[in-house]
């Protein structure tokens, strides 16, 4: 197959899907799935990270297969992978539009070339909630499932509104957690400490979960949260996480101030939804080791533990 005459640079924090929708664009094609049937491939599989259509895009792009893995989404049922991490969908949106509308429309500049605005990994994760360049928040878009994917197309619909939402003020507030799940996803230094010794969704969730108990209890309403209140407490736990091991078993030390009455000692006594989401999806991975990590803490204080973790 020949390589296409009119191709683009693959951007390092781009996903495939992005990549594959404006090379779609810039060679005038209406969208990627007309694009992908024109070329014999197709589009909503190399979404999924089907090997066969990223073999094909490879060669109309002039690359070797391995040079695109970086943004392939190997998408498996209730899993994504991406970047060698491992995401359920509950932390993960690989279907709807979700962007800065500031760096989009930086990105297609005055001409309003939609070839040229790409979907950044990281704007997928539930963990990041405002554009680290601009520090506003990030806004999702809808859209009919035949668009699933393919950026160019979607925010060729959306620019008016992505106008609007571009105008708003910064936010000056402490991002933490979300630079780190950043820089752990582009591969950058971080400065997690402990965190690092744990797979990345289990790690910045477990953050999560703890400054919420530290902030509201041992039992908060976490379906009540709103964005800010997520970033309140991603802050408030990765500020004691980062300070390592030690730091997060003294945090939970007042949780553990109570005898309970019956013989049968539970972590959930104590460390209420923080250790039940734990327990929850002890099959992801990490989620085992820091809910182990969590009945050790109590063991010490409670040498009659019962656990409630798989064996």
């Amino acid at each position: 197959m020949t390589k296409l005459s009119l191709t683009l640079p693959f951007q390092s924090n781009e996903t495939l899907p992005s990549y594959c929708s404006r090379i779609a664009a810039v060679n005038g094609i209406e969208s990627a799935s007309e694009f992908s049937a024109h070329f014999g491939f197709r589009f909503d599989r190399l979404v999924k990270g089907g090997h066969a259509e990223i073999d094909v895009f490879a060669e109309l792009v002039g690359k070797m297969p391995i040079q695109l893995h970086r943004g392939q989404l190997s998408q498996h049922g209730k899993t994504v992978v991406i970047q060698e991490s491992i995401f359920t969908r509950e932390f993960i949106d690989t279907d709807r539009c979700r962007v800065c509308p500031a760096c989009v429309l930086r990105d297609i500049g005055p001409q309003f070339s939609f070839h040229r605005a790409y979907g950044r990994t990281e704007w997928m994760l539930r963990f990041v909630h405002t554009c680290p360049d601009h520090k506003i928040p990030l806004v999702t878009f809808g859209g009919g499932r035949k668009n699933f994917g393919d950026f160019a197309t979607q925010i060729r619909a959306i620019i008016e509104e992505l106008k609007t939402h571009a105008s708003k003020p910064r936010l000056n507030i402490p991002i933490r957690l979300q630079d780190y799940v950043i820089n752990r996803m582009r591969g950058s230094k971080t400065q997690g400490g402990w965190l690092d010794d744990f797979p990345l969704q289990a790690a910045a969730h477990f953050a999560e979960l703890l400054g919420a108990v530290v902030r509201d209890g041992s039992e908060p309403d976490l379906e009540s949260y709103t964005s800010d209140d997520w970033i309140e407490v991603a802050e408030i736990g990765f500020g004691i996480a980062k300070m390592g091991e030690p730091a997060v078993r003294a945090a939970l030390q007042e949780f553990l101030e109570s005898n309970p009455m019956s013989r049968r000692v539970r972590a959930s006594m104590f460390l209420g939804r923080l250790h039940a989401e734990l327990l929850e999806r002890h099959d992801q991975p990490g989620y085992l080791e820091l809910g182990k990590f969590l009945e050790d803490v109590v063991r010490e204080r409670h040498p009659n533990l019962v656990s409630d973790l798989p064996a």
